[in-house]
């Protein structure tokens, strides 16, 4: 009797210890996987400055994004972000960690820097900005400009539109959250509503284009565009994504000197700033 009630306990121990075994090996393997990649991060250091001379807010906050940015039909992948409050003056020195496995060798990567406050973007970096294109031990340095054209030292600057939508010069420089680069012949990209016909024209990167707009209380759409034929071998695709955002134009805004189009959910699609022509 009292050999069965041992062959009992331990047909009732066993299992469990194989289950707590099984457990704890699992743990140990998954708490070396997570070792093992946190080890495996690379880093990226840098600094990011401008050359206005002027202080962001004290609410200001630096964002930074490694992108994968080898198509220019898609919007970027980001690879790795960091952000942190933008205290003191520039520059501001970063370290942003990322995953090497995310890397392809046949990928082109950049550095996107946005400089934010209560909501607004106020700099963001107008140049591709390559990651890797350099020496590892050197830390990349990241120019940034003011979005909305400069003012003097001082100055209040409000946040009321200063420059209308129509018969204003609008430089392009954000599309689908991008830098955007120069076109043809190093041309900026803009475009000019005009009240008289709602017309809109401009340059698009390659091409120039034409036609109509409707415009109401903050909402804005574009008509169908035609643009001359010219063929280009670098900016085609930029052009592009510039002429199927204004197709998915739906609002705007205007904060200062710039402007601000969304599309639909209020996703913002396109950013310019007003240029006043000599």
């Amino acid at each position: 009797m009292l050999g069965k009630t041992n062959l009992r306990s331990r047909a009732v121990v066993l299992p469990v210890l194989m289950t707590l075994l099984t457990v704890f090996t699992v743990g140990i393997e998954n708490q070396s996987s997570a070792n093992a990649g946190t080890e495996d991060m690379l880093t990226i250091t840098g600094s990011v400055w401008y050359r206005e001379r002027m202080m962001v807010p004290p609410d200001a906050e630096i964002n930074i994004y490694l992108e994968d940015v080898s198509r220019m039909d898609v919007s970027a992948k980001v690879i790795a972000t960091t952000s942190f409050a933008a205290q003191a003056g520039p520059p501001w020195d970063f370290s942003m960690e990322y995953d090497p496995t995310k890397l392809n060798d046949k990928g082109r990567y950049g550095m996107r820097v946005r400089i934010e406050a209560d909501g607004r973007l106020m700099f963001i970096n107008m140049e591709h900005i390559p990651a890797f294109e350099h020496d590892s031990n050197t830390p990349i340095k990241i120019m940034v400009s003011r979005v909305g054209g400069s003012h003097k030292s001082g100055e209040n600057q409000s946040l009321k539109p200063n420059a209308g939508l129509t018969n204003t010069y609008w430089k392009l420089i954000e599309l689908d959250g991008q830098p955007v680069l120069a076109g043809a012949n190093q041309r900026e990209l803009h475009m000019v509503l005009t009240s008289e016909g709602s017309k809109v024209s401009g340059f698009s990167g390659c091409n120039r284009f034409m036609g109509g707009y409707e415009q109401s209380e903050g909402q804005l759409q574009f008509g169908q565009l035609a643009s001359t034929m010219m063929a280009c071998m670098e900016t085609m695709e930029q052009e592009k994504l510039f002429l199927g955002a204004l197709a998915r134009a739906r609002s705007f805004n205007i904060r200062g000197e710039s402007l601000a189009i969304y599309g639909d959910e209020e996703q913002l699609i396109l950013r310019f700033e007003s240029v006043y022509l000599k």
